[in-house]
């Protein structure tokens, strides 16, 4: 018969990988997620900063992004 000994294999890990591809950040204050900043400010062509507010706790911070030269 066929199928007979056919069994299925459970795989409990993924061959891909995961990748981030969007600004994520944790409120330093309660942990809680922000997923986008509030404003972003084009520095240079080198630099980015960007205005993080929790909406959980109204934490406010910033962080910078630096790209490097090609």
């Amino acid at each position: 018969m066929v199928g007979e000994d056919a069994s299925m294999e459970l795989r409990t890990a993924s061959p891909r990988k995961v990748v981030q591809t969007r600004l994520l950040n944790h409120c330093a204050q309660c942990g809680e997620a922000i997923f986008l900043p509030e404003w972003s400010e084009y520095l240079d062509r080198h630099r980015v900063r960007h205005l993080w507010e929790c909406e959980a706790c109204g934490y406010k911070f910033e962080t910078l992004v630096i790209f490097p030269d090609r």
